[in-house]
């Protein structure tokens, strides 16, 4: 690949899971690639997404290091699962900071220097198009993600930047080991949200292997051609249900299923 080919990548959350697999597909396809996560280590930039001002120095150096920022994919996140009423309102804040207010941290500071041409990516979820019990909260950070993607995939058009939330469904990661769990249902929900997440959790030897999800999500990435990319038949044959059929019985059903 010519150096005219080339693009500066930047990936959150790229130590493991999505962003490790995405990472290693851009670098093979001889792009320059820049992780940022906590742990991450040289070549790439240890930083918390939701520190903002560490997020704007990292991606500062990253342009001072290349001259150019192309593409940005938004993808650190994490899970949270448990019966809304009951989950400490600290945690409902740690799981948006991460999942929403970090990715646009990013996203926001990337802007500054991406030009016409470049793509920006936020790796969203199949979550954010329905919702489930006792994973309320996780659902509505990665709505919130969704909505701040189309809303910027309309300001940022008129100006050559591409804009696209991609919604992945459920594969296997780490993400379900890592995901933070409360079962205490107390008296009114009783054992609901532990067996709840013991059955998502029971599924994971269904989800989509991480190779070829990953594969697709890298092909969305480098089209951003549109607003939104979901990956997974199931989950692209739900999100058509979700509008033919009435709110309440799409909810109903979702309901005893999970």
């Amino acid at each position: 690949m010519s150096n005219t080919a080339q693009k500066v990548v930047i990936i959150s959350g790229s130590t493991s899971g999505i962003g490790k697999e995405l990472a290693r597909l851009y670098r093979q396809s001889g792009h320059t690639v820049i992780g940022m996560s906590r742990t991450a280590t040289e070549p790439d930039i240890p930083v918390d997404v939701t520190d903002c001002a560490a997020v704007k120095s990292a991606v500062e150096d990253v342009y001072n290091r290349y001259g150019r920022i192309d593409t940005v994919i938004a993808n650190a996140g994490g899970g949270l699962s448990g019966a809304t009423e009951l989950l400490p309102i600290e945690e409902v804040e740690r799981q948006l900071a991460l999942n929403f207010t970090g990715a646009l941290n990013l996203v926001k500071c990337a802007l500054t220097y991406m030009k016409k041409g470049g793509n920006v990516a936020f790796i969203s979820s199949a979550c954010a198009l329905f919702a489930l019990p006792y994973r309320a909260m996780y659902c509505a950070s990665k709505a919130a993600v969704n909505m701040a993607a189309y809303g910027l995939y309309m300001e940022l058009k008129p100006h050559g930047i591409r804009v696209s939330a991609i919604c992945p469904g459920d594969i296997q990661t780490s993400f379900t080991a890592n995901r933070i769990k409360y079962s205490d249902g107390g008296e009114r929900y009783g054992d609901a949200p532990k067996l709840s997440a013991e059955k998502i959790d029971g599924r994971e030897h269904k989800r989509m292997k991480l190779a070829p999800a990953a594969k697709k999500i890298f092909k969305c990435c480098n089209k951003c051609k549109k607003p939104l990319y979901i990956v997974g038949f199931k989950y692209k044959a739900l999100n058509f249900l979700r509008h033919v059929l009435p709110q309440k019985l799409f909810l109903d059903v979702t309901a005893k299923l999970f």
